[in-house]
């Protein structure tokens, strides 16, 4: 469908269920959205978001969980929220199968910005950042104290165990064959918390999908994991390190400690968090979103091949690996001297250009060129093209030599990948000073390849550079 044609189709849409004669206006698609897309726009003095699945495409194909509402559950949902108090856009209208554009619904606009980029650097934030972990707090205590009995009939709850062996089967569908997201399944199978009397949970309560203004928090946006479950699933979420946007010590979104949350709503609440718990679902939660990776580029590969972002996110597996050491390197053997940190430079070239050459000109045209001049979401997928050019290139360049490394390393510990795999899995006293190292290198490796710029790298080489090891469990 062309611009013109799904803008007409809209405006017949709003005129039959919003009422009132329009115009349309300022009709925009809002970056970011990997699994639907959303549109920001006007009907006459209102704002509007169209939170929509495009034609052709259906809810479940581009699920990142099993458990993941369509858009009319989320729709269900967001009203319930909303009729209990909790800071979400009101739904306006849904769409059906008549108005020709796909699944979705229409929200308000609230005021706001939700870009965590902007949100930690600008100082006019700042303010709000402060106020933030209580807001953080009573809006996740609102959320977990909404009765099952007066939601929608589509919320589903598993069991801690249920969520766990879920998991581990998408992961292996999928071909996971990542030897540190095998020793965290291992850890979190031994770490199960027993189960909880089940509560109302966003499932995606974190930065980027909550609205801040210099006032503080304005909405909780992106509903399509709310499930019945744990409420320190929730608390937990917001705290992995994907989610903290360069600040890897700010554990909280990037911008405070867990602490400054969890106490505010412990006061709220008068219920105390088992801290235990909570790191059970912080684990859980950091290898969640390394699948969730994964999901992405299996969508990528049966859908639409238009766009790159699923298949850069499914490069952000390697991100993952680095926490996950992290997080369990105290509870592992020690390895007892400083790692030999792997050279991350390409090499300069000489004689006929290599491919990573090629490679990585034309990513240096596209954001000089392309990226630099593009507005709105087309500048959003011109730099996730070079993003996506960057890795091929470092892939090209690094990936070969890389690769040699780990199988050598392999040979002298005695494992082939698979078999390596296995043990780590059922035991982890095959965890040995030696392939203890080996993981360290194999997750520098992988993510000097797809994201040298992560912080979690950056803190990782810090921690595995020094001797004694560093104790990084809470980072």
């Amino acid at each position: 469908m062309d611009d013109i044609a799904f803008a007409e189709r809209l405006e017949t849409l709003c005129r039959a269920k919003l009422g009132g004669d329009g115009p349309l206006a300022g009709l925009k698609r809002l970056s970011g959205g990997a699994s639907m897309q959303s549109w920001r726009f006007a009907w006459g003095d209102e704002a509007l978001i169209l939170r929509r699945m495009p034609e052709g495409l259906r809810a479940d194909d581009a699920a990142i969980d099993s458990g993941a509402l369509d858009l009319d559950g989320q729709a269900d949902v967001i009203e319930s929220a909303v009729a209990h108090g909790v800071m979400a856009p009101a739904v306006r209208a849904r769409l059906t199968r008549d108005d020709g554009l796909g699944e979705g619904f229409i929200m308000a606009c609230a005021p706001g910005e939700a870009l965590p980029q902007v949100l930690l650097r600008d100082p006019a934030y700042a303010g709000a950042l402060e106020s933030l972990p209580q807001q953080w707090a009573e809006q996740l205590a609102a959320i977990h104290a909404i009765a099952p009995a007066s939601l929608p009939s589509s919320l589903t709850y598993r069991s801690p165990a249920q969520m766990l062996a879920d998991l581990e089967a998408r992961w292996r569908d999928l071909g996971g064959m990542s030897p540190i997201y095998a020793l965290a399944f291992g850890w979190l199978e031994r770490a199960l918390p027993d189960p909880v009397e089940p509560r109302l949970c966003h499932g995606d309560f974190r930065m980027g999908n909550l609205l801040v203004t210099p006032q503080g928090l304005s909405a909780v946006l992106d509903w399509e994991l709310a499930h019945l479950g744990d409420p320190v699933q929730d608390l937990a979420f917001g705290c992995i390190p994907s989610w903290r946007f360069g600040r890897y010590d700010k554990v909280l979104g990037g911008f405070a400690q867990p602490e400054d949350m969890l106490s505010h709503y412990e006061a709220i609440t008068g219920v105390p968090v088992d801290r235990t718990r909570f790191r059970f679902w912080l684990v859980y939660s950091c290898l969640w979103w390394g699948i969730c990776c994964l999901i992405m580029a299996d969508i990528w590969r049966r859908g639409d091949k238009a766009n790159p972002e699923r298949l850069v996110i499914g490069r952000r597996v390697s991100e993952v690996e680095i926490d996950l050491l992290l997080m369990l390197s105290d509870e592992l053997v020690d390895v007892p001297a400083p790692m030999d940190w792997p050279a991350g430079d390409i090499a300069v070239e000489n004689g006929v250009p290599t491919g990573a050459a090629l490679t990585e000109a034309v990513s240096f045209w596209l954001d000089g060129k392309i990226a630099a001049t593009a507005q709105g979401h087309a500048k959003f997928e011109a730099k996730v093209a070079v993003n996506a050019l960057g890795m091929a290139a470092r892939d090209a360049a690094l990936g070969p030599g890389f690769r040699a490394s780990q199988m050598r390393r392999l040979e002298i510990l005695g494992y082939d990948a698979p078999a390596l795999v296995a043990a780590l899995r059922q035991d982890p006293a095959h965890v040995t000073p030696a392939v203890h190292h080996h993981l360290r290198r194999l997750a520098a490796e992988n993510c000097l390849i797809d994201q040298p710029r992560y912080a979690g790298l950056g803190a990782a080489r810090t921690a595995w550079s020094q001797n004694p090891q560093t104790s990084a469990k809470n980072l």
